[in-house]
């Protein structure tokens, strides 16, 4: 990314409104109406409902009242949720025992209905009955088990027998309206500021952040302040990395696996976890370990050797259990034209400010180490795609082969060639319900690459040896591709699990 301004482009959502330029200070939260046992009557209900409503008294919301017909119309719901910007769905449901009653309550996203977390608390049945007499008016007798409700019909009432954490509850509520932020540096004196607060020094991780647009100040003793623009989406990740320009004599050194986490070895020394940064290193061929520690000992995921150039950044990933890639932004690298950005707040989401020529442009993975794999992935469904057209290709050493899928069919190329495409296909139709599924598929045993589309084998070749392998996803300028490009995107390494 070096040390220049980044291109932001603010993208607007048609499937997430919670994408927003501006978020909420105070999250909007709708709760959906509880299902009670046939057992619980009505004044039974009512009075579970006032006592759990005492729990959010003192946490900061505002609440968006649907009505209970509307949450049984899911077309309808998302409608409701959101005309009324809705932040959050608190679920609550309740199971009933010999003993009392059991209330769980999840806080959901409500867009995605990923999950903020969730709490407990139950009531417990009184333990023995009172005879009490008729009266005019209600009058209510609270003993240390339970509470009698004293009027014409005798009504036993249950107490608390667990009560949630409220700090517990006020700390999910708040981290609706937040994303995190990690930033990494080349240098790990830089200073990271967010409205003119320090952050802290790099490596930051997962520090909560606004959601918004947000401008994040990257500070290095003798070098020239950066205000980089970030797109915030609450209750995803957020990711920047900064290198500056060191001493061009020695070189730098950045390694990632999917998922995070695995220890690096250099030259037989721990060095850190990735996601891996580090630079002014000697120029050289280290020895590289990524291990996997357990109180059992280490398992070696990666052993090679990671060669340092003099000025030169050397990359190197593992997606050793590669889902959801499409989300990974560490994982890419941008390619294209001033004024296109392929990154948003989910992950991969091309955008444009301004017309682009013929050309292409979108990323590229980092290098990834060479095994037996298989990459699997989706086009969007020929009613969705719309006019793009979108390039997958894998590029090993000295060959790259692809897909190119339009509105109506895929095309298959490979380079170096004579210029020819290699297929065509329309797609079936049941690729109208699923998308259109590809896959290559590596066989170092018998040194043979495959391409696939759904399940039929509709290209295989030798396998190019030595090197490390790379990922590409673009959009043509002519016909771009907006928002996501693609899905369900993922590297199965064989063997790893």
């Amino acid at each position: 990314m070096g040390d220049s301004e980044s291109v932001f482009i603010f993208r607007e959502s048609d499937t997430d409104y919670r994408v927003r330029k501006a978020g909420h200070e105070i999250p909007i939260l709708a709760f959906s109406p509880i299902e009670y046992p046939k057992s619980v009557d009505k004044k039974l209900a009512s009075y579970f409902d006032q006592e759990i409503s005492l729990i959010w008294k003192d946490i900061k919301f505002s609440n968006a009242k649907i009505s209970s017909d509307v949450w049984k119309n899911k077309a309808g719901l998302a409608q409701e949720l959101k005309s009324k910007d809705v932040d959050v769905l608190v679920l609550g449901s309740v199971t009933e025992s010999e003993t009392g009653w059991t209330f769980k309550f999840e806080l959901k996203d409500s867009v995605d209905s990923s999950s903020y977390g969730d709490f407990e608390l139950s009531f417990k049945r009184p333990v023995s009955t009172e005879e009490v007499g008729a009266w005019n008016q209600a009058i209510f007798w609270k003993s240390s088990d339970r509470v009698i409700s004293l009027e014409s019909k005798q009504t036993t009432v249950p107490v608390w027998d667990r009560k949630p954490d409220l700090t517990r509850i006020k700390e999910i509520v708040n981290s609706s309206i937040k994303g995190t932020l990690t930033v990494r540096a080349s240098s790990g004196d830089t200073e990271i500021l967010w409205k003119g607060k320090s952050l802290g020094n790099t490596p930051l991780t997962e520090v909560p952040i606004q959601e918004g647009i947000q401008d994040i100040q990257v500070v290095l003793k003798g070098k020239k302040p950066i205000t980089k623009t970030i797109q915030v989406r609450a209750g995803k990740k957020s990711f920047l990395f900064q290198e500056w320009e060191e001493d061009r004599t020695l070189g730098s050194a950045k390694v990632i696996t999917v998922p995070n986490g695995l220890s690096v070895s250099l030259d037989g020394y721990k060095q850190g976890e990735t996601p891996f940064f580090r630079s002014n290193l000697t120029p050289g061929a280290y020895q590289l370990e990524l291990l996997k520690e357990s109180a059992d000992g280490a398992y070696v995921y990666y052993e090679g050797i990671l060669d340092v150039k003099p000025d030169r950044l050397v990359e190197l990933a593992l997606p050793y259990f590669g889902y959801g890639l499409l989300s990974e932004l560490e994982f890419w690298k941008p390619s294209g034209e001033f004024g296109f950005s392929p990154f948003g707040p989910n992950g991969l989401e091309f955008a444009k400010k301004k017309n682009l020529s013929n050309g292409w442009n979108g990323v590229y993975s980092l290098p990834f180490i060479p095994e037996e794999l298989e990459i699997e992935g989706y086009f969007l469904l020929p009613v969705d795609h719309g006019d793009g057209t979108v390039a997958v290709t894998f590029h090993l050493n000295g060959l790259s082969l692809g897909v190119v899928a339009g509105k109506e069919k895929v095309s298959i190329f490979q380079f170096p060639s004579d210029g020819k495409t290699l297929s065509t296909y329309k797609y079936l139709d049941v690729d109208k319900d699923i998308g259109r599924p590809f896959s290559f598929k590596t066989d170092l045993k018998n040194k043979k690459l495959s391409l696939y589309l759904g399940r039929d084998m509709v290209w295989q070749g030798d396998l190019p040896a030595g090197g490390l392998w790379t990922i590409s996803v673009l959009t043509r300028g002519e016909e771009f591709r907006e928002k996501t490009p693609i899905k369900d995107l993922k590297i199965l390494y064989k063997g790893y699990k």
